[in-house]
């Protein structure tokens, strides 16, 4: 009875490896060609898989160890609804300057941001500050307004932004805190308008002299210098000024936040990069002038602890299918549309078919197949304006990296997820899956589960391929949206594997 088991099964083995090969496309694209030798063409073939949505509860660690960018803005569509992010960040002391003599007059407080901008696309206006000059020389203000990179929103629209001081304590960097956390405001310490574009001021003369350097690009929000004067500089020699374990306490932090219900625009920018520093004269008693000097508050140390806040306050106004797969997804047979979100929206789980994979096993067992690349494509169900650069996988199972992401880290050539294409080929996305599948497949590894995300995989600093680890991703701070088609469809935009061989 078992060899007539063995048997069956060989046979079912056997059939399902002869429909791959009768049914795999010639192929003349060298995709994952760089992985052998001499860039053989190949075969083409597909397995088939069940994707579905994996709903979050609308909420993410959004907390120092999670959040590498803050994010603010309110936007809403057909399809996922509402939601709303707002920044709240401890201001500690600063680390180099001092309140300088007896008497103080605050000029100015600038909150400045800096997200991402595109440094090719800008448009420049000079503005000539000294007009009728009899020198022959004019002094000339250069202003450059630069597109943001990392920004979900039309072209053109504005947001109202207000600067609060909070009243909830931060605790410190080790505090683990989610996106749904309700952070209290106190005083209202500045608003502003901010836009699509980034500005940058510098100003030279006529005849190329350097007056004042380009500006970091960037928004600069002014807040109350009064109030910054009364419960700041007014407290020196006080003991809730004397050191951060009180200051943290005494202004516990403020937090940036969307003012305009109505607002279409969200985008991120890096905490690394926000300052806050107050511009003021100091002079003592005896003294007739005053110096200028500025206050530099630390915002981006490893001490400064934050939560990102979000809302998700009106899913009601989101599509029909996507409120059912959130709270009904078909796990069995999957779903004919993906939906992808960053800031706790909804992730993609998918499982690769077995009984194909152990067509494609068999094939290259007894059948001289040789896999040269494999990969998953996520098509779009439309082009949106707004997408992120990457999206990411993990291995679901096991809770680490897919081996694609390091063991083919330093090949040229081969990406585990590729940046987006915006401009050649703007139909898909990819994750190249080529070391997973040979390893199910000439390793016996198991068939692992795949969870899908927005974003991408954190390194230790720019140029590096450390990884910091499977959950350390910008998932948490990125405002896009995306729908993808999914296993439930026929023609080439289902989603399913594709997989690259040759044959001996």
């Amino acid at each position: 009875m078992k060899i007539f088991k063995s048997q069956v099964k060989l046979l079912a083995l056997t059939l399902l490896s002869t429909f791959f090969l009768l049914s795999c496309e010639n192929d003349t694209t060298d995709i994952g060609a760089n992985l052998i030798p001499d860039k053989l063409e190949g075969n083409k073939t597909f397995v088939d898989l069940v994707a579905y949505n994996i709903s979050n509860n609308d909420t993410i660690r959004a907390d120092y160890n999670t959040l590498g960018s803050g994010l603010i803005g309110i936007y809403e569509d057909n399809t996922f609804g509402k939601s709303k992010a707002s920044f709240n960040i401890q201001v500690r002391l600063s680390t180099a300057d001092e309140i300088k003599g007896t008497i103080q007059q605050v000029d100015s407080v600038v909150l400045s941001l800096n997200p991402a901008f595109n440094s090719s696309s800008y448009k420049e206006k000079k503005i000539i500050l000294n007009p009728g000059s009899t020198s022959g020389v004019d002094t000339i203000k250069y202003v450059k307004k630069y597109t943001l990179a990392s920004y979900l929103g039309k072209a053109g629209n504005s947001m109202e932004v207000n600067v609060n001081r909070i009243n909830t304590f931060l605790e410190s960097t080790s505090s683990k805190f989610y996106s749904n956390k309700t952070v209290d405001v106190g005083d209202k310490l500045g608003t502003a308008l901010l836009g699509d574009s980034l500005t940058s001021i510098s100003v030279k003369t006529s005849d190329g002299k350097v007056i004042s350097e380009p500006t970091a690009a960037g928004y600069r929000i002014k807040l109350d210098p009064d109030y910054f004067y009364q419960y700041f500089f007014s407290k020196k020699g006080s003991a809730n000024i004397s050191d951060n374990s009180r200051f943290i306490q005494y202004f516990k932090g403020i937090k940036i936040q969307p003012v305009d219900e109505n607002s279409k625009f969200m985008f991120n920018f890096p905490v690394s990069k926000m300052t806050l520093i107050a511009y003021y004269r100091y002079k003592d008693q005896s003294s007739d002038n005053f110096t200028p000097a500025t206050y530099s508050f630390t915002m981006n140390s490893a001490y400064n602890s934050m939560v990102g806040e979000y809302n998700f306050y009106n899913r009601n106004t989101a599509s029909s299918q996507f409120k059912q797969q959130m709270q009904n997804p078909d796990k069995l047979s999957g779903e004919s549309i993906l939906f992808l979100q960053g800031m706790g929206g909804p992730s993609i789980h998918l499982k690769l078919d077995d009984s194909q994979l152990e067509a494609i096993k068999d094939s290259v067992q007894n059948h001289n197949w040789a896999i040269t690349g494999a990969k998953l494509k996520f098509y779009l169900t439309e082009n949106v304006q707004s997408k992120p650069d990457y999206i990411y996988g993990y291995n679901y199972t096991q809770k680490k990296f897919l081996p694609d992401l390091t063991f083919y880290s330093g090949l040229a050539g081969y990406f585990f997820n590729p940046k987006y294409d915006f401009e050649t080929n703007p139909q898909y996305y990819t994750l190249n899956v080529t070391k997973q599948i040979k390893d199910i497949v000439e390793k016996n590894k198991p068939n692992d589960e795949i969870l899908v995300e927005m974003g991408n995989f954190i390194t230790r600093s720019t140029n590096s391929n450390e990884y910091l680890g499977y959950s350390k991703t910008t998932r948490a701070y990125e405002p896009f949206r995306l729908t993808f088609y999914g296993n439930k469809n026929s023609g080439d935009k289902k989603l399913r594997l594709e997989i690259l061989y040759t044959k001996n």
